[in-house]
């Protein structure tokens, strides 16, 4: 059992320490289009991510109201309203996976009854933030 060992432990020893050297070569074509799929993902601005939509009515009185509750309740926090016609929508955060945005809506729920995760169309840089 013991010669075992020491034959396992010589050779992990040996296969940890051998110096060998990993020469990768790629096609021109594929790093060209690497290139091509860096420059256009730089080039785009903008991303689908999640929010949290806190209010939809068609009642803009509504809306205006529930941006004032969100105001007092949760000053952090930053707000977008859009007009899709004959909606008014209130969403709240930017985050890249819905996971991440779960905490913040148990919490908003209380609140806002109706909040839901959305997905939306964000500039790049909210997800920074």
């Amino acid at each position: 059992m013991k010669n075992k060992i020491f034959l396992l432990l010589t050779c992990l020893f040996f296969a940890l320490n051998a110096s060998s050297q990993v020469i990768i070569s790629e096609e021109s074509s594929i790093q060209d289009a690497l290139n091509k799929y860096v420059t256009l993902n730089k080039q785009q601005s903008t991303i689908k991510a999640w929010r949290i939509q806190v209010v939809t009515t068609n009642d803009r009185r509504e809306m205006e109201a529930a941006i004032v509750k969100l105001g007092h309740k949760y000053p952090a926090l930053k707000y977008h309203w859009k007009h899709a016609s004959p909606y008014y929508q209130l969403k709240v955060g930017a985050y890249e996976e819905k996971a991440d945005l779960q905490n913040m809506l148990i919490t908003l729920k209380r609140d806002f009854p109706s909040a839901i995760p959305v997905m939306d169309n964000m500039e790049k840089s909210e997800l920074v933030n």
